[in-house]
């Protein structure tokens, strides 16, 4: 089966649902991981602080590339050669939209935004038998835009995944709520695992991406998996079943 998965940006698939993207290559799927804001000045772990704001963007945009290819090793050592990486090179919120960083939350998505044709155009491409979209639980405005955009029009199931770390800081009713207004139910892509071995899994993955993220947040991360037995909760529709 092919698996589209969309990414609003670099490391929001590999933190949110790593585990079942490796669930997903066990099982022989191909799994395609749609990147969409990738040009970004966002790494506050990173060295960018100290370079010239012209340098910023490029500086971070290859550092979090980088990290997005680490996870990419780290997922060949599953399945090698199951998991693809594409990029749509856009401008994050900020960029794109010339606001702050805390004004990206709750922004209405602009018809007019080219961002919109460009991750459709990217999803008909790749063809997939099963999609997957963040929730935006935190209502980003460049995961709201790569939510809807991707899963407009699709006739394929769509199943949508917590966004990490957002997530963590919101709480069960809340996350219910949204799930509620998607009209969706819990999905989980395998049954039951190791859970010490899964969350030892999940904070590998997470360290891939130290520029975004510090170490309570990787263990946090981590740790989640510990409440769905060593797996990530995905949503969809109650008629539908994740591929396993």
């Amino acid at each position: 089966m092919k698996i589209a998965v969309i990414s609003a940006h670099r490391g929001d698939a590999a933190l949110s649902i790593g585990l079942a993207v490796d669930s997903w290559l066990q099982c022989g799927d191909a799994v395609e991981v749609i990147s969409c804001f990738t040009r970004s000045g966002f790494a506050p772990f990173s060295d960018a602080g100290s370079l010239h704001p012209n340098d910023r963007m490029s500086f971070v945009s290859a550092t979090r590339k980088r990290e997005d290819e680490a996870w990419a090793k780290l997922a060949a050592k599953i399945v090698p050669g199951k998991l693809m990486l594409t990029d749509l090179n856009l401008k994050d919120a900020p960029l794109r939209l010339h606001c702050a960083a805390d004004e990206v939350f709750g922004q209405v998505t602009e018809t007019s935004d080219k961002a919109i044709l460009k991750i459709r155009k990217a999803v008909n491409q790749s063809k997939p038998e099963l999609l997957v979209v963040p929730m935006a639980l935190d209502g980003h405005i460049d995961r709201v835009t790569a939510r809807n955009a991707a899963r407009y029009g699709q006739p394929v199931p769509v199943f949508f995944y917590e966004d990490l770390p957002p997530a963590l800081k919101l709480s069960e009713e809340s996350i219910q709520e949204s799930a509620k207004i998607l009209q969706t139910v819990p999905q989980f892509v395998s049954g039951p695992a190791d859970v010490d071995a899964a969350v030892e899994r999940k904070r590998r993955i997470a360290w891939c991406y130290d520029s975004q993220i510090d170490e309570a947040e990787t263990a946090a991360i981590a740790e989640r998996c510990r409440q769905y037995y060593g797996r990530e909760r995905l949503w969809g529709a109650a008629t539908q079943v994740p591929a396993d």
